[in-house]
């Protein structure tokens, strides 16, 4: 079982439409996936309509037990013959586990519970737009870390700074976690800015950077407004994000 956290320190950069991009791929390639959404706002959650969560991602993280767990996985109505896709839901109470500790104060609980799951291929962790405890618990219990970053100065910092924050979590609680890479995303292929930021990326982060990068599709919105994966669109550009999503799935799978 893979377990990739998908984050982002600068909201707006369509860190959930990356990840849901993911869980579509994967599920056309009929893996069983869980989505784990640890971003209060709840975005991934309302996508995939988990239907009545008996329980929530805070009670995981509040009693992170294996009988919790599985009471928290919940099925949606997102689903893609051969695959399928089930959600550990958001809740606003999430925001209580996402007081700032220090590193020696702070005691992963994801991780803890994960320990025993079975039954799914890949685990994809939606964290919150910030470096609290939250994104911190997805960060110790994955295997990798896509850092979605649009091409832009402040997405460029974003991503500087979530970089450092992985390899924190590394080397202070979880040896296995890796960088996937850095995925530009929301790419305007006529911005000069664009074009430039892109090429700064690579100048930093070098092979990390995950090619090709997405690009600005309408076909995100259609999908969102759907509450379908951007798969089942069948526009131009939903197969064009289509095949990125399962080229850098590929990555994720192999490590």
């Amino acid at each position: 079982m893979r377990v990739v956290s998908i984050l982002s320190l600068k909201g707006g950069v369509g860190k959930t439409s990356v990840l849901l991009g993911f869980a579509g791929a994967a599920t056309v390639r009929g893996l069983a996936t869980l989505v784990i959404d640890l971003d209060p706002q709840g975005n991934a959650t309302s996508i995939l309509a988990a239907k009545n969560p008996a329980s929530t991602a805070a009670e995981v993280l509040a009693n992170p037990t294996i009988n919790t767990l599985h009471n928290s996985l919940t099925e949606c109505a997102w689903e893609i013959a051969p695959g399928e896709v089930d959600v550990i839901a958001s809740s606003p109470n999430l925001i209580q586990h996402d007081a700032f500790k220090s590193a020696a104060a702070f005691k992963p609980r994801l991780a803890r519970a994960l320990e025993k799951l079975e039954g799914y291929d890949l685990v994809l962790i939606d964290c919150p737009p910030s470096l609290g405890t939250l994104t911190r618990e997805a960060l110790a219990a994955s295997d990798l870390a896509v850092v979605v970053a649009t091409p832009t100065f402040f997405g460029l910092q974003g991503a500087e700074r979530a970089a450092e924050e992985i390899e924190e979590i590394r080397s202070s609680h979880n040896k296995k976690l890796k960088l996937a890479g850095i995925l530009p995303n929301r790419v305007k292929s006529v911005a000069e800015e664009h074009d430039y930021r892109i090429r700064e990326m690579g100048r930093i982060f070098s092979k990390q950077i995950m090619k090709p990068a997405i690009p600005d599709r309408i076909a995100f919105q259609q999908a969102e407004s759907f509450g379908k994966p951007i798969q089942t669109v069948g526009t131009a550009g939903s197969r064009e994000v289509s095949a990125i999503f399962d080229k850098h799935l590929t990555t994720l799978i192999r490590g």
